[in-house]
């Protein structure tokens, strides 16, 4: 993405919208779908951040040299070493205050009252969910789960709906299972999608897999909650979401590319690839050779 992106999540310093950092994100994406964002920056000297009240619930994931950083929030006052891997989580309307004592940057992922009650409002049974403020965390899974959502920020297509909400469901559980004040408990269902169910959404899957597919939809077709269709229609394909539509994508190629009248590029647009080279590299993945290799080995 452009540099020149203005910082699209919203903070507040002394009652004014103002940016989240200093200087423009040089990753910056809002296509995870409702009010997900993520932005990636990086200031190259020290800064000092006036008391600041986020609009959403924020995870800050740190990336570049060790600084020495103070956060100041909820009456606590931290101050230590954040070296590349530490998570700030940082929820909505909390007032606090930040500094770092040299260049700083990293990845901060945005997810708003309607996003997180889309991904784990089903699970929490009517009741809602309350994040305490944490500082220099260290938590393999959600560091992981962020640098992936940068990946696909960073995708030339910019428009893999599945992978990003998927990604940011996976992340919005960790959340909510690990660091809420009332920790929620997931019983995952045993035995897949009923038989009825899987039919309907493999049909929507089939008549729609020339376009990106948002995960909301597919979970929305068979009435369920993102977290509970992910699981069941795993235990049901044995491939995640992403993975079959994917595979269904290239399934759609291949018939495609046995038509001498199509040209690979024709046949990437046809299966929901905006770019030639996110074709190729999909293809390759699945296959083990290149659309063009297959194509002039069945012709």
């Amino acid at each position: 993405m452009s540099s020149s992106y203005q910082s699209h999540i919203a903070v507040y310093e002394s009652g004014r919208n103002v940016p989240a950092a200093p200087y423009p994100p040089v990753v910056s994406s809002a296509f995870f779908g409702g009010d997900a964002l993520l932005e990636k920056h990086f200031t190259p000297h020290a800064g000092h951040y006036g008391e600041r009240e986020q609009t959403t619930h924020t995870f800050f994931l740190y990336e570049g040299e060790p600084v020495r950083a103070e956060w100041r929030v909820g009456g606590q006052r931290f101050n230590a070493w954040v070296r590349s891997g530490h998570l700030w989580i940082v929820p909505r309307s909390i007032p606090h205050t930040s500094s770092f004592h040299g260049p700083h940057g990293g990845v901060l992922l945005s997810i708003g009252a309607s996003q997180l009650d889309c991904h784990i409002g089903p699970l929490m049974h009517g009741g809602r969910i309350e994040l305490a403020p944490l500082f220099n965390l260290e938590d393999g899974q959600l560091e992981h789960l962020l640098r992936a959502l940068v990946a696909v920020a960073q995708d030339s297509s910019g428009a893999d709906l599945l992978m990003g909400e998927l990604l940011v469901n996976a992340a919005c559980i960790r959340l909510a299972k690990r660091y809420a004040v009332s920790k929620l408990n997931t019983v995952p269902r045993r035995g897949g999608l009923p038989e009825a169910r899987l039919k309907r959404v493999l049909e929507y899957i089939d008549a729609n897999v020339g376009r990106n597919i948002a995960l909301s939809e597919l979970a929305g077709v068979v009435d369920m909650s993102l977290y509970y269709f992910a699981v069941l229609f795993r235990q049901s394909t044995g491939l995640s979401p992403h993975q079959y539509v994917l595979k269904q994508r290239v399934k759609r190629a291949k018939e495609l590319l046995r038509n001498p009248k199509l040209s690979v590029l024709d046949v990437s647009i046809s299966v929901g690839f905006e770019q030639q080279n996110n074709f190729a590299r999909a293809f390759r993945r699945v296959i083990g050779v290149s659309p063009t290799q297959f194509r002039r080995d069945r012709l």
